[in-house]
């Protein structure tokens, strides 16, 4: 069983310290064990506090929210659903309340999809499943990234979704479930390069020997 005291060494005043005590914590919190669930639920809601203090909300909002929402001030939290219970959801956009509601647990749940992708791969026909295959493929792609990072992708990739900032060829990209989260999620990606581009002054695909082709996607306006 995880402490606070020992969880706060990994102190979100920094995104790896932040990222350690996600996967630290969200594990043990979705144990199928009542007791086990209603003890790191205390632990839970005392990192959620601990990371509303630090500067990643601010570090959100101002890269990832802001840009896309500036109409409007919006509000970045990290917190559970409404019922107090974690893993329901990753990213939710509440346009009524002007809020954007990060969820740990869901955020660990989100970042397992891509260290599973190379086992999905192996198990599904390629030639018969094209949309599930590439899904899969740049999903393995994007696990060389650095753990921490996923926060920023699973954020903008709920923005164009919420947002409908997105436009794409005629073949039915949001059509599907596979469709929708491999372009979603490749718009994320392309704006986190820029993001990357402009704060480390490198090229992420070089930086993590990326490789993707972008050759169905069309931007907005162009």
């Amino acid at each position: 069983m995880a402490r606070v005291k020992k969880i706060r060494k990994g102190s979100p005043s920094t995104l790896t310290g932040f990222w350690n005590a996600v996967n630290e914590l969200s594990p043990l919190y979705l144990e199928k064990s009542p007791v086990i669930k209603k003890k790191m639920k205390d632990e839970m809601n005392a990192f959620i506090n601990e990371v509303n203090l630090s500067p990643i909300p601010e570090l959100v909002y101002e890269n990832f929210v802001h840009p896309y929402f500036r109409e409007k001030q919006m509000k970045v939290i990290f917190s559970g659903d409404e019922k107090g219970v974690f893993g329901k959801f990753c990213i939710k956009i509440d346009l009524a309340e002007n809020i954007v509601k990060i969820d740990p647990v869901g955020l660990y749940k989100f970042s397992t999809e891509f260290f599973k992708a190379d086992e999905k791969l192996k198990k599904i026909n390629r030639d018969d499943d094209y949309l599930k295959c590439r899904l899969y493929s740049f999903r393995k792609e994007i696990s060389k990234l650095p753990g921490q990072y996923l926060l920023f992708l699973a954020v903008l990739k709920e923005v164009v979704i919420d947002g409908k900032i997105y436009a794409v060829d005629s073949k039915g990209a949001f059509a599907n479930e596979e469709s929708s989260d491999y372009f979603s999620l490749l718009w994320a990606l392309k704006q986190f390069e820029e993001f990357y581009l402009k704060v480390q002054i490198r090229n992420i695909r070089s930086d993590f020997a990326l490789i993707w082709h972008e050759g169905d996607w069309i931007d907005a306006g162009k």
